[in-house]
């Protein structure tokens, strides 16, 4: 099945890492109802192939979706390089353990199964809450428990220690 989307696919040949270093290029997409879209690649998504351009001077995005991609050309090879990091609040190790403690009580308080994992903390296996241990900083793929999480987190009081 795989060898039948290579046909069809002259724009990104089924290449997850052509994909991937698209990431921070400018590029111009031409679609079938013959409009341009000129922008930085944002993410390409590897699965539907819907490519996702950042707009630096108004700041907004705009997805492209694959079947009405006619052209795709890369204007500069050049990367932004500030597209692949992933943004970090930086805290020194004593500040991190702090947050990390402090989240760690507030769930055990509420009844919540948690436990360090490296610089992790799960909860029953199913959520990761990585650093700098905030609300936006959860990992799961059940969204349900993963907003319920979220929430009980933006509800511990500033002071809670």
């Amino acid at each position: 099945m795989d060898q039948i989307f290579a046909k069809e696919d002259p724009i990104f040949n089924n290449d997850v890492l052509y994909m991937k270093s698209l990431i921070g290029k400018s590029v111009n997409i031409e679609t079938v109802d013959k409009c341009t879209h000129v922008g930085v690649v944002y993410v390409v998504d590897p699965v539907y192939k819907t490519v996702v351009l950042l707009n630096k001077s108004t700041k907004s995005l705009e997805f492209v979706l694959y079947p009405a991609i006619k052209s795709f050309n890369v204007v500069s090879d050049v990367q932004n390089d500030e597209l692949l990091q992933t943004p970090t609040k930086l805290l020194n190790s004593e500040e991190s353990l702090h947050l990390k403690m402090k989240l760690m009580k507030w769930l055990k308080l509420l009844m919540i199964n948690v436990r360090e994992d490296g610089e992790l903390l799960k909860v029953d296996e199913h959520l990761s809450i990585g650093p700098p241990y905030g609300a936006d900083d959860c990992m799961c793929d059940n969204t349900i428990v993963l907003e319920r999480i979220r929430k009980i987190i933006g509800l511990m009081p500033p002071e809670f220690e």
